[in-house]
């Protein structure tokens, strides 16, 4: 039986950091039973990451391009890079390196095997199963400021989940999603930003595929380094994600 072909769509924007290292690691990253191709989704970053994506994809082969014109949030990134996708798998991936690339084996070998369509990679669970609370790490202000809402204000809107959705998953806000292309086809995406997260989510979890979680490495960044989300912003648009996709008609997801 050959290969599985994988598609990792990896949203940039403002990444010049971090970029160029990540996608080498995902490039060189042996998973067995997958081929790899890699979409790239540039939203005309402020910084020199536009430059760096152009650059890798001219050198390396199993890599598509999509340059935007203007940032239109991470979710319409990862809605146009989903479009692009030809493979039989499909994998979200920041462009910064909170999370571990050496992760992807152990996330894809449930594909391999036939045995799941949804895979999350819990932030949340230790190698036993069992859950061990995450908590995002702040600096100086950030951790007064951000520190407090992010980690209580995340266990609460994972709970809520929960309780309308009638779940037990530790991490739906975890970046590493990976699903099948048929799950994929069943669902009409709509999040802008960081409500994408939720969405898949509640609509898989809707239809009847709950996602099987395994334990993955995590090494959270401030907002000073780098990270997008605006809670004035993405706090409200949560709440109306889950309340929306919970009372959706299934034939509406």
């Amino acid at each position: 039986m050959g290969k599985k072909k994988l598609s990792i769509i990896i949203p940039v924007y403002n990444e010049e950091r971090t970029v160029e290292k990540l996608l080498e690691k995902i490039y060189e990253l042996a998973i067995p039973g997958f081929e790899k191709e890699l979409i790239i989704v540039e939203d005309n970053s402020k910084d020199n990451s536009r430059a760096i994506v152009r650059d890798f994809c001219r050198a390396h082969r199993g890599c598509k391009l999509i340059l935007g014109r203007a940032p239109r949030g991470k979710g319409t990134a990862v809605r146009r890079g989903l479009k692009y996708a030809s493979g039989d798998v499909l994998a979200i991936q920041d462009a910064d390196l909170e999370y571990d690339v050496n992760d992807y084996p152990k996330l894809l070998k449930p594909f391999a095997e036939g045995k799941a369509k949804f895979v999350l990679g819990s932030r949340h669970l230790n190698d036993e199963g069992n859950k061990n609370r995450m908590i995002r790490k702040f600096r100086g202000l950030e951790k007064i400021f951000y520190g407090y809402l992010m980690n209580v204000g995340g266990v609460f809107l994972h709970k809520l989940f929960n309780v309308l959705y009638g779940t037990k998953i530790s991490d739906p806000t975890t970046m590493y999603k990976i699903f099948t292309r048929d799950l994929y086809e069943k669902v009409h995406l709509t999040g802008r930003y960081f409500d994408l997260d939720f969405e898949i989510v509640a609509k898989f979890v809707r239809l009847g595929y709950i996602p099987l979680e395994i334990p993955i490495k995590y090494e959270s960044r401030g907002f000073g380094e780098g990270k997008k989300i605006k809670l004035s912003r993405d706090i409200p648009k949560w709440l109306v994600m889950i309340f929306k996709c919970r009372f959706l008609p299934k034939n509406k997801l």
